[in-house]
């Protein structure tokens, strides 16, 4: 009689290693069929234990083993990739059971027996399919920074290549427009082996190109997401992360996960040369560059040749003729005018929701913020466009907006920054004037008109299809504008700086790239500050000076990729608060933690703490990482032992 412990292979399973007896010889690695409550679900065998030596611990047990239903046999999944999702697991200190079911598609999960049986047929009918991955030397990583055009140009060789020594290409998008984009560029001329892969295409269509990658003798393209190189192709030889710069690499949920690492991992693992790639890289991968010697694909370009006009205006609190606050300057809006008399559409880039950012006291300077977390409440108008309301975009509170200052007592309250409902109120006003243009289409693409995906791309469909339309946006409508726009406009550029980010920099040249590439003729950038970097940067066509000065600030400062950040979020009541920061303290102090509130120090009725820890990157980290890397025992040991209602991120975007 046997022990044996299992990983769930199913999302919503309580964390931690599951335990069942068996009398098969079941051995480590193999997939079996276990009991949950009254359901039978997939598992994967993660340790087996003869049952006198597992003894010990079954008497400590407050509940009965129960046995194992079914050996399934060994996993669909390759040893690579179940050893990679170990490692991320180990990497973010994260349960394995939830690392591995974020990490594999649905469509393994719900259909295993149909996949599993393909994969016996082919291996009985072409064993070269399931053949073992070679060992070879070292496998290359590579940076590769260059416009869109010039990367698909790239690919297309590369493939070829690829194709001629008998290797498969897997490309890793984060999001559903990345992977159109680059299936539709790279499929002509190969398209009975190029495939697109992701949640958002049927399952039907989704187990047929499932079969025909599994059963292709010839190696084949995956364009992807990054779940999808749980397909056991053994004869992949080069992973490329697209847009190795978006946001679309850290899954929603439960898991605080980085796929980025995970791909990495994975590609080292099959001895596959991995290639990083953006138009812009993260700043701390460029700096990996001198850091870990790691070799650019090309000379890596930070020259940009915008093919647009960039105008700058200076924006000032102006009125207009009629008294009102200048959302948009009257040199703006001329320019905005002509575009739609010649049938032109125009976009206009918001970063906030809401009518202002915030509201204060003219009296006693006073924010109002929310009375359950503390955050600064967001004035919108309601849904019916009849009365205007402060939310909380935090908790999600809400406020009448007819109240007085919390501090004062005071009326005199002024809203301040201009969000997107401003935007769109302005521009229905003053094209309300222009008697020809009162009829113009306005689009407005944020998450609360998108409400999903396909919402989002209804409405952006419905502004390409349109001409002389308006669409009015968050930084979500970039990643949905398909077709570039004759003319975009950045009403306040300066409130990209109002959010407190270690990587906001970044980000704001991130999007300053993007509104460009999606603009045909030109530009407008309304902002207070007209000598921001950031700005004269882009504006000269040059970026490597200050993305010099953002990576040695890094150093002087020691963020990363010079420390690896590990950061712990406790939330419980002000005294239990207290008590904890006095434990993390204590508990790593070898470690020099920083202990301090949440930017949003309490939300409802709970507190936060935050603990920050700085860490040589060799001290945590993978060989498949880093040469030399390791993890640090004694700290995962620390970090594991904290009570599950403490949050862990290693490598957190942010620090508050």
């Amino acid at each position: 009689m046997k022990v044996v412990s299992v990983i769930p292979l199913k999302k919503g399973i309580p964390v931690g290693n599951l335990a069942y007896f068996t009398a098969l010889s079941i051995p480590e690695g193999h997939v079996v069929s276990v009991p949950i409550k009254n359901k039978k679900i997939l598992a994967l065998v993660s340790k087996v234990e003869e049952l006198s030596e597992a003894k010990g611990n079954i008497k400590n047990m407050n509940f009965n083993l129960r046995k194992v239903a079914e050996d399934k046999g060994p996993s669909i999944f390759q040893k690579e990739f179940i050893s990679a999702t170990l490692d991320a697991a180990e990497y973010f200190v994260e349960d394995k059971g939830l690392v591995i079911t974020c990490l594999i598609p649905n469509i393994f999960m719900e259909d295993y027996d149909k996949i599993s049986e393909i994969i016996k047929k082919i291996k009985k009918e072409m064993p070269q399919n399931i053949a073992t991955v070679p060992i070879e030397i070292k496998p290359e990583k590579l940076l590769f920074q260059a416009p869109l055009e010039d990367r698909i140009s790239a690919y297309k060789t590369m493939i070829r290549e690829s194709f001629a020594r008998g290797k498969s290409v897997f490309i890793i998008c984060g999001t559903e427009t990345c992977i159109e984009i680059f299936s539709e560029a790279l499929s002509k001329g190969i398209g009975e082996f190029a495939f697109a892969m992701h949640s958002g295409i049927n399952k039907k269509k989704n187990m047929k190109n499932c079969q025909k990658i599994l059963s292709s003798t010839h190696p084949v393209l995956i364009v992807g997401t990054t779940p999808f190189l749980a397909i056991p192709r053994n004869d992949l030889g080069t992973v490329i992360l697209e847009e190795e710069n978006g946001n679309g690499y850290i899954p929603l949920g439960q898991t605080h996960l980085d796929f980025r690492i995970f791909a990495e991992i994975f590609a080292s693992k099959m001895n596959a040369r991995f290639i990083m790639s953006s138009d812009l890289l993260r700043f701390e991968t460029i700096a990996r560059k001198d850091t870990e010697n790691i070799n650019p694909l090309h000379p890596l370009s930070f020259r940009t040749d915008l093919k647009i006009k960039m105008e700058i205006l200076s924006q000032k609190s102006e009125k207009n003729k009629w008294g009102g606050f200048k959302v948009l300057k009257e040199e703006s809006m001329l320019q905005v005018f002509s575009a739609l008399r010649e049938k032109k559409n125009v976009f206009i880039f918001s970063l906030r929701k809401g009518l202002s950012t915030m509201t204060v006291c003219r009296d006693c300077g006073n924010t109002v913020s929310c009375g359950e977390c503390e955050s600064v409440l967001v004035l919108y108008t309601s849904k019916d466009g009849k009365k205007r309301m402060f939310v909380c975009n935090k908790c999600g509170a809400e406020k009448n907006a007819d109240i007085l200052c919390d501090v004062c007592g005071g009326w005199n309250l002024i809203p301040l920054g201009i969000g997107i409902e401003t935007v769109l109120e302005y521009l229905r006003e003053s094209l309300g004037r222009e008697k020809d243009l009162g009829k113009t289409k306005i689009f407005k693409l944020d998450r609360e008109s998108a409400g999903n995906k396909n919402g989002a791309k209804k409405i952006a469909e419905g502004f390409s299809k349109s001409s002389g339309a308006i669409l009015v946006g968050t930084e979500m409508a970039l990643y949905y504008l398909r077709e570039k726009v004759p003319l975009s406009v950045i009403a306040s550029f300066d409130s990209l700086w109002s959010i407190p980010n270690f990587k906001m920099g970044e980000k704001i040249l991130r999007i300053l790239l993007d509104i460009s590439d999606k603009t045909e003729e030109k530009l407008i950038i309304q902002v207070k500050n007209i000598q921001d970097k950031t700005l004269l940067a882009l504006k000269e066509g040059n970026l490597w000076p200050l993305i010099r000065e953002d990576i040695e600030n890094r150093k002087i400062l020691h963020y990363p990729p010079f420390k690896r950040f590990i950061k712990t979020t406790f939330l419980g009541k002000k005294s239990e608060v207290l008590e904890t920061r006095e434990r993390l303290k204590e508990i790593f102090k070898e470690y020099e933690p920083e202990i301090f509130s949440g930017f949003i120090p309490r939300i409802k009725d709970k507190y936060s703490a935050n603990m920050l820890l700085k860490i040589n990157p060799e001290r945590w980290s993978l060989p498949s990482l880093l040469t030399g890397g390791n993890i640090d025992r004694n700290l995962s040991q620390k970090l594991r032992s904290l009570p599950r209602n403490f949050k862990i991120k290693v490598d957190p975007e942010d620090l508050l």
